[in-house]
């Protein structure tokens, strides 16, 4: 990508599909403690096993990554946006340019913005896709005059910033409080730049303007018409033809909370060329909790999430409702996202979530797994961790590119609301952060 607007179309550039690889290999093995089951392909089904039972698959769900850039192509902000398996509204999700594309979970940092201006659009694709986890079926790149052209279907947008927001290249600047916005003003806030400023100080108002495009969608508008299965759902050729269907029904909206890296770990572990890319400015990189972005991701596009490790992927399902959570004291987001911090900590990987309020919930944490072979391995893996006594048994219905569901049990949100279970997720944390700042 030049730094030259002249050389720049408004609409950068579209990738290719990234399709999802199938997860279930032939072969199973039985597993015993932490290395084992990190190591192994436990879960994974011998030939002809898949002929036996009956299986389900995750819905599609069609997804596009935006990247904002400012007039000489510098990152400013990435959302993920996720179509519902009906074909009508879903999600975005905003991830911060400044953020390191493994979540800190390895001795070298990538962020986002440095990634793209130093190894171009096809190593940025493959960053936030390591980031976020998910495959997309569309990419683009788009400046404010391009934000414009695609939020210009939902008219002026009503955003609430957090802060004041300055440009040094325009001079513009925005005032902290309610606003109604044109989609250029819109566009030219999201990525907006200022010298000697760091970068993560924009990132809350970059949050708003993609709040207000999620808010601003309402119940819905345009003529896309909900299928009837997902599997008549077309896949999307351009960023145009998704936002058609995404602006068709209600969307959600997730902005992940961003840590900023200490000055030191910067220093060790910044690639010099990555440096170079942030000019005269100190280098400033932020992270997303992993655990998080899999909660995030896992929960509106299961589907689409891959499985990086040679390790069982898992499936979370919490049926907590608001009266057990608040008698506990937790919140559903803080249960799930102690379980994957406690899953992650023994290196697998967690490829869908699903919090549904009111289902059953067993007394007892119930592991399912898809390899019958692998039931004493994983009993000998978790027990203790979800509580006293745990149940694992073989599935009766397999669920494509999952080997192992876990349904939270009652006495698990009993180790939540005495704290116990925190002990675990610090544990998790510390393991896949390595040295990461406080």
């Amino acid at each position: 990508m030049t730094a030259s607007r002249a050389r720049r179309t408004r609409s950068t550039w579209i990738a290719l599909v990234a399709t999802v690889v199938a997860l279930l290999i032939a072969g199973g093995l039985a597993m015993a403690g932490a290395r084992t089951l990190a190591d192994s392909r436990a879960g994974r089904l011998a030939d002809g096993q898949r002929d036996v039972l009956p299986e389900q698959r995750l819905p599609y769900t069609p997804t596009a990554l935006i990247g904002a850039v400012d007039d000489d192509g510098r990152l400013t902000s990435v959302a993920v946006a996720v179509v519902e398996p009906d074909g009508t509204g879903g999600s975005l999700v905003a991830f911060a340019a400044s953020a390191d594309a493994s979540s800190g979970t390895t001795t070298a940092l990538a962020p986002l913005a440095a990634v793209l201006e130093v190894d171009g659009p096809d190593a940025f694709l493959g960053a936030v896709e390591t980031l976020s986890s998910v495959s997309f079926d569309v990419v683009e790149l788009v400046d404010a005059e391009r934000f414009a052209e695609l939020v210009a279907p939902l008219g002026d947008l009503p955003v609430s910033l957090p802060t004041m927001s300055y440009d040094s290249s325009t001079g513009e600047r925005w005032e902290a409080g309610d606003d109604v916005l044109p989609g250029i003003d819109a566009g030219r806030l999201l990525t907006a730049t200022a010298a000697a400023v760091p970068d993560p100080l924009f990132e809350p108002n970059r949050t708003a303007v993609w709040a207000a495009v999620a808010d601003r969608v309402g119940a819905g508008i345009g003529s896309a018409d909900p299928v009837a299965s997902d599997a008549d759902l077309p896949q999307p050729d351009t960023l145009g033809e998704l936002l058609d269907r995404l602006y068709a029904g209600p969307v959600g909206f997730r902005g992940l909370p961003v840590r900023i890296v200490a000055a030191d770990r910067v220093t060790d572990q910044l690639d010099e060329t990555y440096a170079e890319a942030f000019g005269d400015d100190d280098p400033t990189v932020t992270v997303h909790d992993r655990a998080e972005v899999l909660m995030v991701v896992g929960s509106v596009a299961a589907g689409r999430v891959g499985a990086p490790l040679e390790a069982p992927s898992f499936r979370v399902v919490s049926g907590f409702d608001a009266d057990e959570l608040d008698a506990a004291g937790v919140r559903g987001a803080d249960v799930l996202k102690s379980t994957i911090d406690t899953l992650l900590f023994s290196k697998v990987n967690v490829v869908s979530v699903a919090e549904l309020p009111g289902a059953e919930v067993p007394d007892h944490t119930v592991f399912v797994v898809a390899d019958p072979a692998t039931v004493d391995g994983v009993r000998e893996e978790y027990a203790g961790t979800f509580g006293d006594e745990m149940e694992v048994r073989a599935a009766e219905v397999l669920i494509e590119g999952v080997d192992i569901e876990v349904v939270l049990g009652r006495d698990y949100l009993s180790l939540m609301a005495s704290g116990a279970a925190d002990d675990v997720e610090s544990s998790g944390t510390d393991a896949n952060t390595s040295d990461d700042d406080e």
